[in-house]
């Protein structure tokens, strides 16, 4: 009778060992694909962030340049349209956030397009108005230069 009480308590033994085995085999899959989804979210927001650097170093330096020339070089006045710059200042736009900045360059397309009207007109630029666009025009380039700065710091 012995070797029937110890057969029984072997195979007790072993299906418990077995029951335990599941469980853990079970819990260490959903911890492994809880540690998976982290990290994906991880990547992802990584290259959000990537992505998001890499758009606005483009669009801002494109806008950087546009700004500082104050579209008085050769390609000037290849255009009638008024609105040609804030084309340019649209994507640089969506990818700000800080409305002072926006309102900046919405403020320095304005001033430019006074410029132009007075070019156009066969007049002489005011000393003290191209002095203040090209002034506002340092302070914009300044400005998404801290930006971008801002936004690497934060990585």
């Amino acid at each position: 009778m012995d070797w029937i009480a110890g057969g029984t308590g072997f195979v007790i033994g072993v299906f418990i060992t077995s029951l335990m085995n599941i469980y853990l085999n079970i819990y260490l899959q959903k911890m492994r694909e809880k540690a998976e989804a982290e990290l994906q979210k991880m990547r992802e927001k990584e290259e959000t962030k990537k992505w998001l650097r890499d758009n606005q170093l483009r669009a801002f330096s494109e806008l950087a340049k546009e700004t500082l020339s104050l579209r008085l070089g050769e390609e000037a006045f290849d255009f009638d349209d008024p609105f040609k710059f804030l084309s340019i200042a649209a994507e640089p736009m969506l990818l700000i956030e800080d409305s002072e900045i926006k309102s900046r360059i919405n403020n320095f397309i304005v001033s430019l397009n006074e410029i132009f009207e007075i070019l156009k007109a066969g007049e002489d630029i005011p000393k003290s108005k191209y002095n203040k666009i090209v002034k506002e025009s340092r302070t914009i380039v300044d400005l998404l230069g801290s930006l971008l700065i801002k936004n690497k710091q934060k990585d």
